[in-house]
């Protein structure tokens, strides 16, 4: 098959209304790869300049003295739970 670079003559056109959505179509796939191209490319402003603050980040530890132990704490036996049976009226 030979490569033409023209359509034959018997081919059926686009109809006009066609051609205009894909015109617009095209324009609108332009206008948003050229926003995005845009986008992705550009730097974001340096809204603030960078300032260097002496800080110290951490703080030496301070020795503290130790408090007692704590008191034992007594364990005490659970409260008994009498749940009676649960009464279903016969029909």
């Amino acid at each position: 098959m030979l490569l033409r670079s023209n359509p034959p003559v018997n081919m059926p056109k686009m109809r006009p209304a066609w051609r205009i959505k894909m015109i617009v179509l095209c324009v609108l796939a332009g206008g948003y790869a050229l926003f995005m191209w845009h986008v992705v490319t550009t730097k974001p402003r340096v809204l603030m300049q960078r300032v260097l603050i002496p800080v110290d980040v951490v703080k030496p530890k301070t020795q503290t003295l130790k408090g007692p132990p704590a008191p034992p704490v007594p364990l005490m036996d659970a409260p008994a739970i009498i749940v009676p049976p649960p009464h279903i009226p016969a029909r």
